[in-house]
């Protein structure tokens, strides 16, 4: 009998333990993103109010600052602060603050800037009954100028106490011996691991390497602190003069004049990509990263930047769905339109075939961008090779018509092209 009584402790004990040792489920990684706007036109209000649903939080430009020589410039976001207060989720209050070289104290004009601006922006919250969650400086920083940083830093922080600081950070800075001290002198941090190469570089065309992603994250883990990481949603062109350095970048707004000769490439973030990596971190928490911030959220006017449906499933770790379908109007002629019902957008590298019974063709036409070849008892509508077509989820595009002698039903198949013809 004290045998069997002993073999049933130890066993409780064991199962017991083995439960101890298993690990907590991880809880949901924190998924907020960046409003960057200067205008507030009605687009970027209903981007605020899509957000609610979808983010755990949203951090607003509240305006940036500019130099002119050492004087300082500050450009103030029109935020209409009323829009914002029935919002149930905190908003941060960003600062950008451009280039700028030094020399750097705590109480010189450019310090005292940088700080009354941003307790002007957080006053102006706390007027409107806006609920403010952190503070965060965007200093786009010299690599070699972080101690500088660090100085305005230990000035800003008790500017805005109790509200928490927070400052972007670049992966090349990780190995500077200052980064943490410079990371110390704020609350937290955001490492923001996508950008355009300053040099030329046309083997990939990603804003994000999600191996040097991982790298970059897996060393700011090993530091010990607590951080978030910025990932990309918007596609841009860069500007690269004959030498291969970089001149600009052309978002959404307004474009650039390049000058002769220069290279023009494309960057956009990739989504599937992304997706994976969303995922991965899911499941394989790296240590200290506590949430993702997305750059930036959809807006209706943005034409380079993801919508909804595709940032939707990138932060839940899935690969958006790809769908292109054609939608017809009309009996005779009949309209043909592709329409993306998928939750990414698609480059219009397809075909469209058509065919039909007991009718004959009398008359068709392409729409701009598309052409159009006749033959016996079907039409083939393809797009100019020297036309880049992009349809993003919900919309369609105009490919051209058929009109017949008689009515009829038309069938039809999308078919990818792999190589336009030239």
């Amino acid at each position: 009998m004290i045998a069997a009584l002993l073999a049933c402790l130890l066993t409780s004990l064991f199962l017991n333990g083995c439960r101890r040792r298993q690990p907590r489920p991880l809880e949901p990684l924190a998924q907020r993103g960046y409003l960057w706007q200067r205008e507030w036109t009605p687009a970027v209000v209903d981007a605020v109010t899509q957000a609610e649903g979808i983010m755990d939080g949203l951090v607003i430009l509240g305006g940036e600052i500019q130099w002119h020589g050492a004087t300082p410039q500050t450009i103030r976001a029109s935020i209409p602060w009323n829009a914002l207060q029935t919002s149930k989720k905190p908003y941060a209050i960003a600062l950008r603050v451009a280039p700028f070289g030094g020399p750097f104290a705590s109480d010189d004009a450019p310090s005292q800037t940088i700080t009354e601006v941003a307790k002007s922006l957080l006053s102006e919250a706390r007027t409107h009954g806006v609920r403010v969650s952190e503070f965060q400086l965007d200093f786009d920083c010299a690599q070699k100028k972080l101690a500088g940083y660090q100085i305005w830093l230990k000035a800003l922080r008790p500017a805005v106490s109790p509200m928490p600081l927070v400052i972007t950070t670049l992966p090349a800075w990780l190995d500077e011996p200052e980064f943490v001290a410079l990371v110390g002198a704020a609350d937290g941090y955001v490492l923001q691991v996508h950008s355009v190469p300053p040099a030329k570089d046309s083997s990939r065309a990603a804003l994000c390497d999600p191996a040097l992603a991982r790298s970059w994250v897996a060393k700011a883990a090993r530091l010990g602190r607590p951080f978030a990481v910025a990932l990309p949603t918007y596609r841009c062109l860069a500007g690269y003069d004959p030498a291969g350095n970089l001149l600009g970048v052309a978002m959404d707004g307004v474009q650039p004049s390049w000058p002769g000769l220069t290279s023009v490439l494309e960057f956009s973030a990739d989504a599937d990509e992304l997706a994976a990596l969303v995922k991965e971190w899911q499941t394989l928490r790296p240590r200290g990263l506590k949430e993702l911030l997305w750059y930036r959220i959809p807006v209706a006017s943005d034409v380079r930047n993801w919508r909804w449906p595709t940032l939707a499933a990138v932060m839940a770790g899935r690969m958006p769905r790809h769908h292109i379908e054609v939608v017809t109007q009309g009996g005779n002629p009949v309209d043909f339109a592709l329409a993306n019902t998928g939750e990414a957008d698609d480059s219009l590298d397809v075909s469209v075939v058509v065919t039909w019974d007991e009718a004959g063709l009398v008359a068709s036409d392409a729409l701009p961008g598309w052409t159009v070849q006749e033959e016996a008892g079907r039409a083939v509508f393809m797009p100019r090779p020297a036309y880049r077509l992009r349809l993003t989820p919900g919309d369609t595009q105009g490919v051209g018509w058929l009109r017949y002698d008689r009515i009829t039903t038309p069938r039809w198949q999308v078919t990818r092209i792999h190589h336009l013809p030239h």
